[in-house]
């Protein structure tokens, strides 16, 4: 079993910039990565046998509702295969529930929705091609504290 670590706030912005590059930009080649919400979401990166595997960041949506929203989950191509993204969108969720989140959404590429359903997230609305021309879609899920 690997040794897995995961860290949070804007302490490891530098390793989630850097993982959000390359899957984003370089794999997936999106060209406008970064935003205004950076400054002051929380971060989380997973770290494996030390080093940065994958990342995501939370921050209500909108601002100073029991709203949260996951965002820029991603996982090194290296890295993927062992449960790491479900791990980071749990982090999210249990950092939402810290700062008294009672529901999360999410804007993501609609080829994940399948994905997302398995962590209890369910569609709404429509097909949207907001972020660069790349179908998406929103998701949203309860939560409350274990």
């Amino acid at each position: 079993m690997p040794n897995v670590e995961l860290k949070r706030g804007q302490e490891v912005k530098e390793d989630a910039f850097e993982i959000r590059r390359r899957v984003f930009m370089e794999e997936q080649g999106y060209t406008d990565e970064f935003d205004d919400i950076d400054d002051t979401c929380i971060h989380i990166v997973l770290y494996k046998d030390g080093e940065p595997a994958g990342c995501a960041r939370t921050f209500p949506e909108p601002a100073g509702s029991t709203r949260w929203a996951v965002g820029r989950v991603a996982v090194l191509p290296e890295k993927r295969e062992g449960g790491f993204g479900r791990m980071l969108v749990e982090e999210c969720e249990r950092a939402a529930i810290e700062a008294g989140a009672t529901e999360m959404c999410l804007h993501a590429q609609a080829r994940l929705e399948g994905w997302y359903e398995l962590m209890g997230y369910t569609r709404f609305g429509e097909v949207d091609y907001e972020d660069e021309g790349q179908p998406h879609i929103w998701m949203e899920k309860t939560i409350s504290r274990p």
